[in-house]
């Protein structure tokens, strides 16, 4: 319950970040949006990000790691919770993408962690205002598995 009362959270602040008049914006957004697809395209992984995280993601949904292997087994995965909602989310080679059901711009870092080397995924708003995904648990070419920050469940994203 606790991740979906967070999933909620973060939708409402990106929601409540991006209503107004965004004209500007917009206009920049267009004008920019054709040089950025040409960036996106012939980026090389100058940031770092892993070449196995970009691309399109739908949430599947949550799941919670019984056993704390961080791993989704078969029992885990029949009591999959699908969300009521769809959410999205795009990793660009360049580290830009968007990010939720409102399709927010922004970038993203993925940080190794000092504990155990793996990547934890962090979303940076337009005003460049964090928000903590979760730690990248596995990459396939379907699925992508993110831990919860500070909990012992599992996201399941499905490429698209």
């Amino acid at each position: 319950m606790k991740s979906a009362s967070l999933i909620i959270f973060i939708m409402g602040a990106f929601f409540l970040t991006n209503c107004g008049d965004n004209k500007a914006a917009t206009n920049e957004k267009q004008s920019n949006n054709s040089s950025s697809e040409k960036k996106e395209a012939s980026a090389s992984n100058a940031s770092g990000q892993g070449d196995d995280i970009t691309g399109e993601w739908e949430l599947l949904g949550f799941v919670g790691d019984t056993n704390d292997n961080l791993q989704i087994d078969e029992e885990e995965r029949k009591i999959l919770k699908t969300p009521s909602y769809k959410d999205y989310m795009k990793l660009n080679r360049d580290g830009s993408g968007l990010f939720t059901i409102a399709k927010m711009e922004g970038r993203y870092e993925t940080n190794p962690k000092e504990n155990d080397g793996k990547n934890y995924l962090t979303w940076y708003d337009k005003a460049n205002g964090p928000h903590k995904v979760g730690t990248i648990i596995k990459v396939t070419k379907e699925e992508l598995h993110i831990k919860e920050p500070g909990g012992n469940g599992l996201f399941i994203w499905k490429r698209l």
